[in-house]
């Protein structure tokens, strides 16, 4: 990993007429770090689309003071997923079909990460503190350079400064709309009003019409997408119910929804997923 002075990126974003949010702090050599055989302008080109597509959500996202000293997209649990890492802990965006940032949220403190492990190739394992573990995969070849001494001196300032706020769990949830700290098992933001969909209610809504379950948590394409393909297999349950074949019919019917419904469960249960905010403190998710 070669981390470039801050200087020579700076007159290269301006060169390429790209520019960076002003309110957001960034360590500009660790942010836009290179290989070897990279060029400046490579290395800027590549990591530029997804570092401007986090600023909406930065911009609400973090505290005062603090700086972004990496971003790279990786895949946790199977999900594409944003890593951050901060002059003061971790975030986590899930994406959307397009790599923007959208719900769910998390945080996890330095402070909360026991050890921080390369595994092989392309992979990283995190252990945290309450005893859960993460599994990074598909890193960029210059990121995969780039994490572990990122974080490392990240995590060693923490440390040297004390820095151990109270969680009530390792991965902290945070509010999509405020993007403040929801404690475990919590469904409500006290910051600002916010509620989420508990695993259960939204399982039935999904197990009871599918469509419904997606409009309210995915983007409007995938939504759309979906009600699409469930129209398509409740078309074909029609035709097989005409054709007689009335039991294979009701079967394939309760296995759809059921299957969807248990979908649904599993992204409840993974993080929190909007349900209702006070129109007077909405914010873009």
């Amino acid at each position: 990993m070669t981390e470039v002075a801050a200087e020579p990126i700076a007159e290269k974003l301006a060169e390429l007429n790209l520019a960076l949010s002003p309110e957001i702090h960034y360590r500009l050599g660790t942010v836009f770090s290179r290989t070897e055989s990279m060029s400046l302008e490579q290395a800027i080109g590549e990591k530029y689309p997804l570092v401007k597509a986090c600023e909406p959500v930065l911009l609400k996202a973090l505290l005062e003071r603090e700086q972004v000293l990496f971003v790279s997209l990786g895949e946790l649990s199977f999900q594409k997923t944003i890593v951050i890492l901060t002059n003061l802990r971790m975030l986590l965006f899930s994406t959307d079909r397009k790599q923007i940032p959208w719900q769910p949220y998390w945080a996890i403190y330095y402070s909360q990460i026991s050890e921080l492990q390369p595994v092989f190739m392309e992979q990283y394992k995190i252990l945290l503190k309450d005893g859960s573990k993460l599994k990074f995969n598909y890193f960029p070849w210059q990121d995969r350079q780039n994490f572990q001494p990122v974080y490392s001196e990240a995590a060693k300032k923490v440390e040297e400064e004390g820095l151990d706020p109270p969680v009530s769990q390792s991965r902290e949830n945070l509010c999509s709309n405020c993007f403040a700290t929801v404690p475990k098992e919590g469904y409500e933001c006290e910051a600002c009003g916010a509620t989420f969909w508990t695993p259960f209610s939204l399982c039935l809504r999904g197990f009871i019409f599918p469509p419904a379950g997606s409009l309210v948590v995915r983007t409007r394409r995938a939504a759309l997408i979906d009600m699409v393909l469930y129209f398509l297999i409740l078309s074909y349950v029609i035709f097989l119910q005409a054709q007689g074949n009335l039991t294979f019919a009701i079967l394939m019917f309760v296995l759809t929804n059921g299957s969807y419904g248990d979908w649904m469960y599993k992204l409840a249960k993974r993080g929190l997923l909007l349900k209702e905010i006070r129109l007077e403190k909405q914010a873009v998710n």
